[in-house]
């Protein structure tokens, strides 16, 4: 499994301790630590474990998260390579129960339902949402580009993909200017095989104050469309016309799409952390210019703002990745805060 990690001391311990609880023993982990200043490189290699390799090397931030993947890859010989980001974990069954589903040789990735934890390890909520049907199984392959561009619904810590697919495209993709691997290799991926989704919790995502995928969540947009056009170009050999000119609507509405994702995300965390007024002001932008959708959930930002409560819940029933709701800090001694 392939481990980058940056300023994960409180996390590193429990993440590798995941592993070694696995009720699966071969495997191989490779943390990779993007020189991280507060010890993470320590603790790891405290554990003294012939199956995991620490490998230390100069910060680059998200930047070089493509170069920390062909890394870590590039210390491994397994046929299948997991995700197990250093600030979170795994059910000990994770590899006993995703390993089988590459027993059909036309599956490239497997994925599954991700348990959301909090700062201190608390699960809060699962996160289970997928295509209906054989789609969630990119069944035919291509046919779940379309899910994916719209909602990257396939959470990385619950991930398993085929070392032999990874080649064929090159490796873990992270194009220029984008700040994160994970959605470029999905969908490249979904050119070449099939997927298979499982029912089970295959990973823990720890959500909190500080974390890049959190505190960078509304405030970075980056320009999705050359890439998925590119990959899009690629595949329209295996695609129907049809599909070809569903995507290509989808990804000339991306850029608008993300900001209206990330002007709910601002109304989002100011609803947690209890700033109504912001979270009235942003929903009410909203309201105003964003898509049929979008004004509905303004609405119901704007009747949450108003009774000093957050929508977790709605966000959760819509199949979308939840954050710790004030009844989840409060009723375990935080102070409501997500963000500091």
């Amino acid at each position: 499994m392939l481990t980058p990690t940056y300023n994960h001391a409180a996390f590193i311990g429990p993440c590798i301790r995941s592993v070694l609880a696995q009720s699966s023993h071969d495997w191989e982990m490779v943390i990779v630590d993007d020189g991280s200043d507060d010890g993470t490189a320590d603790i790891a290699e405290s554990f003294r474990d012939p199956r995991i390799i620490v490998l230390r090397r100069q910060h680059e931030g998200v930047a070089g998260l493509g170069r920390a993947y062909a890394l870590a890859m590039s210390k491994t010989t397994s046929p299948f390579v997991a995700i197990l980001e250093g600030d979170d974990t795994w059910p000990s069954t994770k590899l006993e129960d995703q390993l089988p589903l590459f027993e059909n040789p036309a599956v490239v990735l497997a994925y599954g339902t991700a348990g959301l934890m909090d700062e201190k390890g608390r699960i809060y909520a699962r996160f289970s949402y997928a295509p209906h049907g054989p789609i969630a199984s990119n069944d035919p392959v291509g046919s779940i580009l379309p899910s994916l561009i719209r909602l990257n619904f396939i959470v990385a810590v619950t991930v398993i993909v085929r070392r032999r697919a990874l080649e064929q495209i090159g490796g873990f993709v992270q194009p220029s200017g984008i700040p994160y691997v994970d959605h470029p290799t999905w969908l490249r991926l979904g050119t070449v095989g099939r997927f298979a989704r499982s029912q089970r919790v295959a990973g823990h995502w720890r959500r909190y104050a500080g974390q890049v995928t959190t505190s960078t969540w509304f405030d970075t947009t980056p320009d999705r469309a050359p890439y998925m056009q590119a990959i899009v170009a690629e595949a329209l050999g295996a695609l129907t016309p049809e599909m070809g000119a569903a995507l290509a609507a989808l990804i000339r509405r991306d850029s608008f799409r993300q900001r209206e994702e990330a002007a709910i995300a601002h109304g989002r965390f100011a609803l947690v952390e209890g700033r109504w007024g912001q979270a009235t002001r942003v929903f009410i932008q909203l309201l105003r210019t964003g898509e049929l959708r979008t004004r509905a959930v303004a609405v119901l930002g704007l009747l949450s703002a108003a009774g000093k409560t957050d929508m977790e819940w709605l966000i959760r029933a819509m199949g979308r990745h939840s954050l710790p709701s004030r009844r989840h800090l409060a009723s375990h001694g935080g102070d409501g805060s997500l963000l500091k």
